[in-house]
């Protein structure tokens, strides 16, 4: 084995020690994570603990007869635990985009970088659901093909409420400005444990930019997990409208790194 080799294999054995410890021989509050579907949660990560939520993405998409296929690998979401109620969100992807019209192009590049913070309002009390504000701009920044010209701010209202012990309801509602246009949009998702470490979701969401045909969609997954701060990942979804992608499938895995 070469030095190289062998340090590579040293690395990644104390980067899996790293993640396995602290569940080893202690409570370790479960992972909860924004992916797969499009439903953000309505909890913040603890104080001084870093998640990275991280996957790949392919989706198909007609637009005026085009066919235009878009691999995004990988996704990634770094979110930082600043305090109870606060979380620093970082987001971005590389993008790999292929036209189809006879002759395929190419269009390869880094997504805007999308950075923003959430607040947690309250608990859920009742029907009261539990409920946080994310506030967050897509800025100038990343490859020409993909990047806005200005920031485009966004705001997203995330809810949710426990219907028995191992159902729950979530819910957004998200205000946007990309460019000199407004956006609202929505989800919806059903949530279930069919085990300790399995669970499953169905999901439906929308989007409408003002003088555009509205797009709406639904997914449906399962999440795995591995350890309490590991998660394995797996979606897809289809169009239900005209003005929406055909269909896309995502997988990825998420990790919270100790304190």
């Amino acid at each position: 084995m070469t030095p190289l080799l062998r340090w590579q294999f040293i690395l990644l054995f104390r980067i899996i020690t790293w993640i396995i410890s602290p569940c080893l021989g202690q409570e370790v509050e479960k992972i909860q994570t924004e992916r797969p579907g499009q439903t953000e949660s309505s909890s913040v990560i603890p104080k001084g603990t870093l998640q990275l939520e991280t996957g790949y993405q392919f989706q198909k998409a007609t637009e005026e007869g085009l066919s235009i296929k878009t691999n995004a690998y990988p996704t990634a979401l770094v979110r930082l635990g600043l305090l109870n109620w606060l979380e620093l969100r970082i987001q971005s992807a590389l993008r790999d985009s292929i036209v189809e019209n006879g002759v395929a192009r190419k269009v390869r590049g880094l997504a805007p970088l999308n950075v923003g913070v959430k607040f947690h309002l309250w608990q859920e009390q009742g029907w009261r659901p539990e409920a946080a504000l994310i506030a967050r701009a897509a800025l100038p920044v990343g490859s020409e093909a993909y990047r806005p010209d200005n920031p485009e701010p966004e705001l997203r209202l995330t809810f949710s409420n426990k219907l028995t012990e191992k159902i729950e309801a979530a819910y957004n509602l998200t205000f946007g400005w990309p460019g000199e246009d407004q956006s609202k949009g929505y989800t919806f998702s059903l949530s279930g444990e069919v085990h300790d470490k399995l669970k499953v979701f169905g999901e439906v969401f929308g989007n409408k930019v003002t003088g555009e045909q509205a797009e709406h969609q639904a997914d449906a997954g399962i999440l795995f997990l591995l350890l309490p701060n590991l998660q394995l990942d797996l979606a897809a979804g289809t169009g239900l409208s005209k003005a929406a992608p055909d269909y896309f499938i995502t997988t990825g895995i998420s990790v919270r790194l100790p304190r």
